[in-house]
Formats: C-alpha cells, structure tokens, sequence
C-alpha cells in the first residue's frame, strides 16, 4: 500500500492486476480532482470554523479586529476562534495548526507576526482545504497566486503616507525643531518599516527636527513604557516629541512621561486610530494625531473575502493581482475631525460597510 497526501492506494498484484504505473496515474487523477473540488469552495457553512489571529490583547487596534471578526461570525451565525499569539511565532503557528487539527476546514484572517511566517501558515492552511487572508505582513515576492485560490488575499495599507502624515503633523507642531523618539514594531513587518520610512521623508522638510533614538517595542504599549522610562534617563529635556508606528506605543511613552511629570512638554503622535488615542486627541493639546485604517473594518473584511471564497460566493480565479495584494483606504485623524471617530461602530455597521461590498475600500496596487 502507497500513501499520496491523507489517501491510501493499494496495488493488486497477479494476472489481470492493473499495472502499478496506471494506478499511480488514476491515483495522482484523483488527488488532482480533490483538490481541484477544495479550490474551487462550495464548503457547507456547517463544516467551516472561523479564526481570527491578532498578535497581542494589549494592542487596541488588535482588539477593534477581533470585534470586527465577531461582527461578521455573528453575521453569518457560526462560532469565532479567536488566536492570540503573544508575540510568538511558533505559538502562533501551533494554535493554527491544533485548530485545523480539530477536522473542520478553517476559514481565517490573519494579522502575522512577522513576514516569515506566512508561507508556513498559508502552507498549513491550504493543505487542509481552509482558506485564507493575510493583511499588513508577508514576504516580498510571495503571493497568492502562486500558492493556490485557497489563499485567496493579501490586504495591504499604505504605511508610507501613514507615517509621512503623521510626522509631517507632529513636526509641525514641536514648531518645527527639537529632539524625537521613534518606535518601529516589529523589524520584520512592512507596515512598520513603510511608517517609519514615511515619517523620515517628512523629517526632510523639517531639518531642525532631529530623532535621537529609533526602537523597537514590538507594537506593545509596555515595551515601550518601559523603553521609554530609559529613554528619559538618557535625554531627558532634548525629547520635544515621540513619533510611534502604533497608538499602543505611544501611549506607553505618554504614560512614562506622565509618571515623570513631563507630558506637558512633549508631542505625541500615534497610528490605529484607537479610542483612548481619539480621547487624548480630542481633550487637549499634546497627544497631535492618529492614523486609521480602520481595525474594525479590516477583522471584519478579511474574514469575509476569505468565508466568501470557501462557499462558492467569491470566484478567487477572477480576482486581478492587484485585489488579491492590493492596498484600501485610510486616513489621518487629528482635532480636525476627532469627534466623528469617537464612536465605536456597533456590528451591523461595521457589516453595513463590508457589505457595500469586498473591494469597495480598495485603492490600488501594494506598494513596494
């Protein structure tokens, strides 16, 4: 007996017997046409189980995701797994494999941990007949086209305009000179590396603006409270201004230049748009701006490409390129038009907006 994939052949042997190459073709005909039939969804919602992976339970754009996919399983009527990976890769992968594990065919989005590990979870997922989004991170040249129609996106959004918004809006208000601290996310994340480098191409038309100090705090509001705390020691009043990829990281250096009695002389500028950000925005002067785009929207809008494409309802083979990488809309929040954010959106209207439809956010190609 001979194994192909999860299915055994076994081999007659004597007169009469069908040869053992025409059974190896008949067999490889059949693991073809299986996979062809999971490719080509039409699962039965009753054998799907929804997952959502977010990177951390500190980080409230994280948090506003996993609401948004809760908002779309409710809509759908089936039951949410929500995967929490702390910040590790390998337990990130273990917690997607020990629910594929459980047998039914899991539909996920995903928000990774770092660019390398997409091809292993795509890998675990697609194997198994579930289909899958991944947004913000994966590796340059991987896409989805060459994996199969069972992962069926990759959603993107533009980190250098995000960063060069955000930059030019906090330069602006330090007046234009004084010492900043910066924090990346993750090292190996582009929408880290494309805010960070967005920012920089706004410090050129800034030139006594100067960055004494780059970290990375992992996206995490007590990293970089703890960083911070360090930080302060070291440069203490040349810090005029704190620029982070994320709200959750600048709000942990705000809440260490609370603690040192110091807020009121420093700047702050976030990302993520999340709703103690939008307060501070709103109620005074020093926490200048945000950047959204939209966690609610984007938990709810990746598990819906992906739940749509494993029932039938999404022809992945006729999507272009660019909709299966391409980048949706954002946009910059400051005293200007906080008050309209300050709202969380309730489930049905995080679904009025997904249903205008999958691509109605979309604005183009991924940048490079």
């Amino acid at each position: 007996m001979e194994k192909f994939g999860d299915t055994h052949f076994i081999f007659a042997i004597g007169a009469g017997a069908v040869t053992r190459r025409k059974m190896l073709a008949l067999a490889g005909t059949a693991v073809l046409a299986m996979q062809s039939a999971v490719m080509a969804g039409g699962l039965d919602k009753s054998d799907i189980q929804l997952v959502t992976v977010i990177q951390t339970n500190t980080n409230p754009y994280m948090l506003q995701w996993a609401a948004g996919s809760q908002a779309f399983a409710d809509s759908v009527g089936l039951p949410l797994k929500t995967i929490v990976s702390n910040g590790d890769s390998q337990q990130q992968l273990a917690q997607i494999q020990a629910t594929i594990a459980a047998g039914k065919k899991v539909v996920v989005t995903i928000n990774p941990i770092n660019s390398a590990d997409v091809p292993a979870i795509v890998k675990a997922v697609t194997r198994s007949g579930g289909f899958i989004t991944t947004q913000w991170n994966k590796p340059e040249g991987y896409n989805p086209w060459d994996v199969s129609p069972n992962y069926v996106a990759h959603l993107t959004y533009d980190g250098y305009s995000a960063g060069k918004w955000t930059g030019k809006s906090l330069f602006t208000a330090m007046g234009g000179k004084g010492g900043i601290i910066a924090f990346k996310g993750v090292l190996d994340s582009p929408p880290s590396k494309q805010r960070y480098d967005g920012m920089n191409e706004a410090l050129k038309d800034f030139p006594d603006v100067k960055i004494l100090d780059t970290q990375a705090a992992g996206w995490d509001r007590q990293k970089a409270y703890d960083i911070t705390k360090t930080l302060l020691t070291k440069y203490g009043d040349q810090i005029k201004g704190v620029w982070a990829a994320s709200d959750s990281m600048t709000l942990g250096a705000y809440a260490a230049f609370q603690d040192a009695g110091r807020v009121g002389e420093v700047k702050f500028s976030g990302n993520d748009n999340t709703e103690e950000a939008l307060k501070l925005i709103d109620s005074g002067p020093n926490f200048i701006d945000t950047y959204s785009s939209d966690g609610y929207y984007n938990g709810a809008l990746g598990l819906a490409m992906a739940y749509d494409a494993a029932i039938g309802k999404l022809d992945v083979s006729k999507l272009t390129h660019e909709q299966r990488t391409g980048n949706y809309s954002q946009f910059g929040v400051d005293k200007s038009n906080v008050k309209q954010q300050l709202k969380p959106p309730t489930g049905d209207e995080i679904m009025a907006e997904v249903n205008k439809g999958l691509f109605a956010r979309f604005v183009g190609p991924e940048l490079k």
